[in-house]
């Protein structure tokens, strides 16, 4: 009997933690959320368009691959910073040869540099609703 043990505190543990996470569900769903305008734009939705210039065609190719344009835009690096950056996407797997990379820094530090003003966040809906 001892040897089951272990086995039945697992299982309760399931068991109470599946029940505990649909009651909550369930709860959040009877109360309707939090309330959103429908007519809100869905998370990633492309809003903004990258600024045209020298070095553009690389960072739609590269950078909007896996991030929105949003997440360029609000930006305020230096060249430095973002030589950095690059470098550390392309660690993670962004296809940048090499022979682009210096346009690519010029590019992002010339429209999102530190005297980058112009961002403005958009109002999305929550993801899934």
């Amino acid at each position: 009997m001892r040897k089951f043990w272990p086995t039945s505190i697992f299982l309760g543990i399931v068991i109470g933690g599946t029940a505990f996470t649909a009651g909550w569900t369930q709860s959040a769903k009877g109360k309707g959320g939090t309330p959103f305008d429908p007519k809100l734009p869905i998370f990633g939705t492309r809003l903004e368009v990258l600024p045209e210039g020298p070095g553009k065609e690389i960072a739609d190719r590269a950078c909007l691959s896996c991030h929105s344009t949003d997440i360029l835009r609000q930006q305020r690096l230096s060249e430095a910073q973002w030589t950095a950056s690059v470098n550390k996407m392309v660690g993670w797997g962004a296809e940048v040869p090499e022979e682009e990379k210096a346009k690519l820094v010029k590019y992002l530090a010339l429209h999102f540099g530190p005297s980058n003003d112009h961002f403005q966040p958009v109002a999305t809906r929550p993801i899934g609703r």
